[in-house]
């Protein structure tokens, strides 16, 4: 196929846009905002893959002591178990101390915390981070420990968010995907009846009916390249502007990878322009045929 043709496809598509730019404009929407969920997903799956590493690798594990109990004694009997690296005990009144900073001029809240009483804790490192749940779990069933917290209670949390967020995020992109598809479809539809004369005057010439197909698969992709070109844009910015000052303010928490957002941006805008084209491939099938 020579430039000129390419020409020809290119004026012939820009028209039919045209033609149909109400449908064509709510196709390249709903395409905007399926890509925009799918990327920001993914982005939310890097985030917490990111936080819960840090947690599993930097929290302590804290242990609640019973009020009956000495907390100096639970002490020194945890610093001779052979897991416990280091330990560190926090009396209820030690984070009381911490927490009035945030109870300024409100005196009286803290006055209540004070009188409910708060457990004494032991804050520990232990040798081998990779036993910590089982290390939590025999610590559980010690006398006098009536808690245990530990790192991987906090990002099991975190996790079950982010499963719940991607399982409704999904749907709803799903939804927004076969959305952005069937208007995709409706708009070629459209562009088809308005031009059934100009394509029957061009089948009798002689055009083959996969030359006349190329010119609305070309008006497809460009529906959803620039519904997923947009994405593409509000997702940099997003990273450009909030996640990226976060990471470099926190690295030691998150390492985003420049090439594995670079490559969701990149998969968002193939996505797009795939939805474009299968969407007029399925419309454009039969009326040519049958034109």
């Amino acid at each position: 196929m020579n430039l000129h043709a390419y020409k020809y496809i290119f004026r012939d598509a820009k028209e039919g846009l045209r033609r149909n730019a109400g449908a064509s404009f709510a196709a390249v929407a709903l395409i905007f905002v399926a890509m925009t969920m799918i990327g920001m997903l993914l982005l939310v799956r890097l985030t917490v893959t990111d936080v819960t590493t840090y947690l599993e690798s930097q929290i302590s594990m804290k242990v609640y002591i019973d009020p009956q109990v000495e907390t100096e004694e639970v002490a020194a009997i945890l610093e001779g178990k052979s897991f416990v690296e280091s330990v560190e005990v926090e009396t209820g009144q030690q984070l009381l101390d911490k927490l009035a900073f945030f109870f300024n001029g409100k005196e009286y809240l803290l006055d209540s915390f004070r009188d409910s009483g708060i457990e004494d804790a032991i804050r520990l490192d232990v040798t081998d981070k990779t036993q910590t749940v089982r290390i939590a779990k025999e610590l559980e069933e010690m006398d006098g420990i009536v808690k245990v917290v530990y790192p991987q209670q906090l990002a099991e949390i975190l996790v079950d968010w982010s499963e719940k967020v991607n399982q409704y995020g999904l749907v709803a992109a799903g939804f927004f995907f076969f959305m952005s598809f069937g208007m995709v479809y409706i708009a070629i539809h459209l562009a088809l009846y308005q031009r059934q004369k100009e394509i029957r005057v061009k089948l009798l010439i002689g055009a083959k009916p996969s030359s006349v197909r190329q010119q609305f698969l070309f008006e497809g992709s460009l529906v959803g390249f620039m519904g997923s070109l947009l994405a593409g844009f509000g997702m940099y910015s997003l990273f450009s502007f909030v996640l990226l000052p976060i990471a470099e303010r926190f690295p030691f928490i998150f390492s985003f990878s420049l090439e594995t957002v670079y490559l969701i941006l990149v998969g968002m805008v193939l996505l797009g322009v795939f939805i474009g084209i299968a969407a007029s491939y399925l419309s454009t099938r039969k009326l040519i045929k049958d034109a």
